[in-house]
């Protein structure tokens, strides 16, 4: 019986090498050692981000005069893609 890594479902057989310059290698080392992943999920993460970057959540506060009056309090709304929690004002 051989010993090795077991098989994935879908397998990585496509190899991509990048020049970087030494600032942003020592940046995707440190998040990888800080995260505990390799420098591979990190570039891979950061690709996902880009594809679906996280909703920002924004409060009426910082929104004054555009939030129209009439929504409730604690309510939730999105504008162009952002998540919106109303609080009170």
């Amino acid at each position: 019986m051989g010993v090795g890594r077991p098989k994935l479902e879908i397998s990585r057989f496509k190899q991509l090498n990048i020049r970087v310059t030494a600032a942003e290698f020592e940046e995707i080392e440190n998040l990888a050692k800080k995260l505990k992943i390799s420098k591979s999920e990190v570039v891979l993460r950061g690709i996902k981000l880009l594809k679906n970057p996280p909703r920002q959540i924004i409060t009426r506060s910082q929104l004054p005069g555009f939030v129209p009056k009439k929504i409730p309090k604690h309510s939730e709304g999105i504008i162009e893609g952002e998540t919106i929690m109303f609080d009170k004002k």
